[in-house]
């Protein structure tokens, strides 16, 4: 249900929604999710929504990547990736991070173990679409893309994915404005790589707090412009 509603972009959900996903209003439910009352012509009607968008996100990533089948993951994430409107990018961090070792070691206890399988197709569609978008002659919308797979290799924490995409790539350009946040995600992958062949900032518009979460780790780059 969380993912239908991140799909479509569908914060309130209903009665039906929840009959809907074999779901039952119960005391876990409600301390889950947000029980409201909606008034509509003097008729009260019980609605549902997540406390937050980012917890939606969350719930709807953990479900996808808890599929009894690992294959299914790799058809969803190559949908979500097309999306160019932004309803996929939180999200597809949250997959990323489930697939970092730190991370599940905090689940398994709650959720049980997760499937080797799925953690290795997640990591294995991230290593192939990186190295897709940063070959590939792209315009704003595939430089969108690229960066939110660079914030993805952030979440996963994995030196080895990270050396072999940031660290493997001709030429790393963005050629769009990097956040604050942007420079903080940059400068975690670039650390977990040995060397960077070449960076490309020149049309990022990145300001001063940008730069110096980067100062330390231009020096593994062999050209920067």
């Amino acid at each position: 249900m969380a993912f239908t509603g991140v799909s479509e972009k569908k914060l309130v959900f209903r009665n039906g929604n929840l009959i809907q996903y074999n779901l039952q209003p119960s005391q876990f439910l409600s301390g889950f999710m947000m029980e409201l009352l909606e008034r509509d012509d003097s008729v009260h009607n019980v609605i549902y929504t997540f406390p937050h968008l980012t917890i939606q996100e969350f719930v709807a990533a953990l479900a996808q990547f808890l599929s009894a089948n690992p294959k299914n993951i790799l058809k969803l994430l190559h949908d979500a990736c097309s999306k160019n409107d932004g309803r996929f990018e939180i999200f597809l961090r949250f997959i990323a991070g489930l697939s970092s070792p730190n991370t599940a070691h905090f689940l398994v206890k709650f959720l049980g173990p997760f499937l080797h399988q799925t953690t290795c197709n997640v990591i294995e569609w991230m290593k192939k679409t990186f190295l897709e978008l940063a070959g590939s002659g792209m315009g704003s919308t595939g430089k969108r893309s690229l960066l939110t797979m660079l914030h993805c290799l952030f979440e996963t924490r994995n030196k080895a994915l990270a050396q072999a995409t940031v660290g493997s790539v001709k030429t790393l350009d963005f050629e769009l404005q990097l956040t604050t946040i942007d420079c903080a995600a940059l400068s975690h992958v670039i650390g977990f790589c040995d060397t960077v062949k070449e960076l490309k900032l020149q049309h990022c518009y990145i300001q001063c707090e940008g730069l110096q979460l980067l100062a330390s780790v231009l020096h593994k780059c062999h050209k920067l412009r």
